[in-house]
């Protein structure tokens, strides 16, 4: 139906000096004016729908770009820590520490998601460093150790190419730096020293006690704490030292440490002995692993029912009951990692155990090198 729209005016008439003595009605067709403001009234509305659907879109997208960043900054600090295997964490728990202490500070959600970022990255120079170098279970050569001291050189120049927030990189290079002046790399004193990488010198130096290294356990938390109080004003600067202090004294329980355990324990599920010696001879100088040994699926699934295992290697082919029924069995009752070791090579052998909740599979013959990096990496999720 198409409507018209009139606009009334109503005005008084006079007549000389006299009152009003009536009135004048003006009627005026405004059709297309009320249908101009009708369309453009509607047209604002949708201009406005479609600016808030936009809106979510971007914001949807920068919380994705924000996650993969998170993601992928946390793939390289594992691929840092991974060299280490004594400090598996180390990275993580330096990143929570230096947030918690610029919480405490007052940073906002911003800052403190920087702060998180850099804590993750900060040792990333040590992709460059050798592997018997960062694990060497005695005291470093000077050779050694001036090797070591190179890391943060690397990782400023690793960083600061990738960051429009030099943050990163500045973190990177000075969290060795101590307040005395008698730090590396580049020997700045108090507050000449970036204020980021003071935090991170803190959060740093306590993981580093309270982790188990290749050359000894964790430290107490009382020896820990009189270290930090020894270090105030010369290693580390005495207003974040007294934030840690603090946050240790409130840390009753000694929950800020690394605790995921180093002795492993691995049940490999296979029928042929041959196999078993094989795995002995090499994880023989792996000493944080115990092994334990079962040739039937059943007896396996006996034995998960009253004992812990760290990861579970299952062979796929075996009398009794086979690897994949096995699996099937251990998944109604036990997330446990599981590694399945087969010699079927065709493609679609990958695809078929993660469908019954395989976490990884290896083939035969076991490349050495190969079997412990499976072993290790399942492990460490196992503890995280």
């Amino acid at each position: 139906m198409n409507y018209r729209y009139f606009k009334l005016n109503i005005r008084t008439i006079s007549y000389g000096r006299k009152k009003d003595v009536g009135f004048l009605l003006e009627l005026s067709d405004c059709t297309s004016e009320q249908k101009y403001y009708t369309f453009m009234e509607e047209y604002n509305v949708s201009i406005e729908q479609e600016i808030a659907v936009k809106t979510g879109e971007l914001l949807k997208q920068q919380q994705q770009t924000k996650e993969f960043f998170l993601q992928t900054v946390i793939a390289l600090s594992e691929a840092v820590d991974a060299k280490d295997r004594y400090t598996s964490g180390h990275s993580r728990r330096v990143a929570e520490y230096s947030r918690k202490i610029a919480a405490r500070m007052g940073k906002n959600k911003d800052e403190l998601d920087d702060i998180y970022y850099t804590g993750l990255l900060h040792d990333i120079g040590k992709i460059r460093i050798p592997v018997d170098i960062i694990n060497k279970p005695g005291k470093l050569t000077d050779d050694e150790y001036n090797i070591i001291k190179i890391h943060p050189v690397t990782g400023y120049h690793i960083l600061r190419s990738i960051s429009e927030n030099n943050s990163l990189a500045i973190a990177a290079k000075y969290h060795h730096e101590r307040y005395d002046g008698k730090g590396y790399p580049n020997g700045l004193s108090g507050t000449n020293i970036p204020e980021i990488a003071r935090i991170l010198c803190v959060a740093d130096s306590y993981d580093a006690m309270t982790s188990t290294r290749s050359y000894r356990n964790a430290l107490p938390q009382e020896v820990v704490r009189k270290e930090i109080e020894k270090g105030r004003g010369t290693q580390f600067d005495p207003y974040i030292a007294d934030i840690m202090l603090k946050m240790m004294d409130e840390d009753t329980n000694y929950l800020m440490r690394q605790t995921n355990s180093l002795n492993h324990h691995i049940l490999v599920v296979d029928d042929d002995s041959m196999n078993h010696k094989i795995i002995s001879h090499i994880m023989q100088e792996e000493p944080e692993y115990k092994l334990f040994f079962t040739n039937s699926g059943q007896n396996a699934l006996e034995r998960m029912k009253v004992h812990f295992y760290d990861l579970i290697l299952l062979d796929v082919k075996m009398a009794d009951m086979d690897g994949l029924e096995t699996l099937r069995r251990i998944r109604e009752f036990s997330d446990v990692p599981v590694v399945l070791m087969t010699g079927d090579k065709t493609l679609d052998t990958s695809s078929d155990f993660a469908k019954l909740g395989c976490d990884d599979y290896i083939t035969k013959p076991f490349l050495p090198l190969l079997l412990k990096e499976v072993i290790h990496n399942m492990t460490k999720k196992s503890n995280t």
